[in-house]
């Protein structure tokens, strides 16, 4: 029987980081079931409330087509910069540090570019990961840190949705910045299977 993960998310960036974790498991990993999206008011007091409303939602709405089992996945992230006061701190408003407000790819880019610039050229971050799952009656919560290195030079193309990728130094060559971004599909997948390998897990177990 075929076993289905829904990841509803506009930001296919966040969808394609576990994309080869899940289906390399034989999982039919979606962002949408047939391009349906339920509107959902997220107006709840926490993210944590916030995610299990939004996978409720969906899952109430794809259970109408689906008879196989199949699981909503939600994940909700906050940055946190070593050096920098606890108000200072992006936290779960990344797209909102330092003065920005709800800013695109290219705007995030550059404040966080001329802030590690300002910094001395490299800071250490920390990224705080909260994952949902909901299988039509229970919610199950999972969470885990990954700690960055950010450089100040943007190494293009620029990754949509996950735009920080770009100054996400995973390694040094020759002297010379190896970004998340640079790597292929490949050797991102190796890089970041420590994480995602073990979020697979945790969801395939709720089967």
């Amino acid at each position: 029987m075929n076993k289905y993960v829904f990841f509803p998310t506009n930001n296919v960036g966040k969808f394609d980081r576990y994309k080869k974790s899940f289906e390399k498991n034989g999982i039919l990993y979606n962002r949408y079931y047939k391009d349906i999206k339920v509107d959902v008011i997220e107006d709840e007091e926490s993210l944590v409330e916030n995610a299990k409303k939004k996978a409720k939602a969906y899952y109430r709405e794809y259970k109408k087509y689906l008879k196989e089992k199949f699981l909503i996945m939600t994940t909700d992230e906050a940055l946190y910069i070593d050096g920098i006061n606890d108000n200072e701190q992006p936290g779960i408003y990344v797209r909102r540090f330092d003065g920005l407000n709800r800013a695109n790819d290219q705007e995030v880019i550059d404040k966080y570019t001329s802030f590690v610039k300002k910094m001395g050229g490299e800071i250490k971050a920390k990224w705080v990961y909260s994952l949902i799952v909901f299988d039509g009656k229970n919610y199950y919560d999972y969470s885990w840190d990954e700690k960055v290195l950010f450089g100040d030079t943007l190494h293009l193309p620029i990754t949509k949705g996950y735009v920080l990728n770009n100054i996400t130094i995973v390694k040094k060559k020759n002297n010379k910045n190896i970004m998340l971004s640079d790597l292929s599909d490949e050797e991102r997948y190796n890089y970041l299977a420590k994480y995602t390998d073990k979020v697979c897990s945790f969801v395939m177990d709720k089967f």
